[in-house]
């Protein structure tokens, strides 16, 4: 936590020093009137307006948080299930000691709600349906971990647009103004200026919004999976013994059409002869 705590800045300050890039370049926008055309972020800003500041510092905190969220899901193997796999394989061979050394091991989100369903089991004292309560309760804090910072993610992403074109209408508002002190000494390009000025709020809120939104359904979706994941090796772990009966049954009934006899057949065949 405390390294990764000091590489937030680092990561926010990067993504700053880049983030000319995030928005048009000045050429494709316009020209200032009497300073020229746009030609970077600060520029932008300051003829986008006040509510301009806000909308890239939200940017550029949600790019941060979704960066630092899928370093968190790579470094605890979110999405990985090959040690959870070899685990439930030694549960089915009767070897569930080991397999919870095996998952104790791992940091994945999978690996401990199956260790948490073989301890579980392994406790005689614990009924079934307690087992499955401590399994749901450790299910559900590795989620909230996983979920952490992504409502975050979504609200950035649905007020951007709307603190854009609120910057619009506070924008056309202004320029309308200036237009009626104006009266009718009204130049076509200062009307044009007025508008293409508001209107660069929008963009920047639809332009802001778009990545974002991209990164929270990603990182949503890797959630949801792992969660899939979770209950699948949880049902794994319950359903052992199960499998065990069948495949015991199995090898217990005769094959079909060798011939085997039952207990009373040799009875039955005995009276026959007499």
């Amino acid at each position: 936590m405390i390294k990764r705590a000091f590489r937030i800045p680092i990561l926010i300050r990067s993504i700053a020093l880049s983030g000319m890039a995030t928005f048009p370049s000045a050429p494709a926008l316009a020209a200032e009137p009497g300073d020229g055309a746009i030609t970077g972020l600060s520029s932008l800003i300051q003829a986008g307006g006040p509510i301009m500041y806000p909308i890239v510092g939200l940017a550029l905190v949600a790019i941060g948080v979704a960066v630092v969220k899928a370093v968190q899901f790579f470094r605890i193997g979110v999405g990985t299930t090959t040690s959870v796999q070899k685990a439930l394989d030694l549960v089915r061979r009767h070897e569930p000691d080991r397999a919870v050394q095996e998952l104790e091991k791992r940091k994945e989100p999978v690996a401990k709600v199956a260790a948490a369903a073989i301890r579980g089991k392994l406790n005689p004292r614990m009924e079934d349906q307690l087992v499955r309560e401590e399994v749901s309760r450790v299910a559900q804090a590795q989620l909230d971990g996983l979920e952490r910072g992504l409502a975050f993610l979504s609200l950035v992403a649905m007020i951007e647009p709307l603190m854009g074109l609120l910057g619009t209408v506070f924008g056309l508002i202004q320029a309308f103004q200036e237009i009626q002190a104006a009266g009718t000494r009204v130049e076509p390009s200062t009307l044009a200026g007025g508008i293409w000025q508001a209107l660069l709020t929008t963009a920047a809120g639809l332009s802001a919004a778009i990545p974002v939104a991209i990164a929270y359904t990603w990182l949503q979706r890797v959630v949801d999976v792992e969660a899939q994941r979770m209950e699948d090796a949880a049902t794994q772990v319950f359903t052992a013994d199960l499998f065990d009966a069948v495949e015991t049954s199995e090898v217990a009934a005769p094959p079909a059409g060798t011939g085997a006899s039952l207990p009373g057949d040799e009875l039955v065949s005995a009276e026959a002869a007499e």
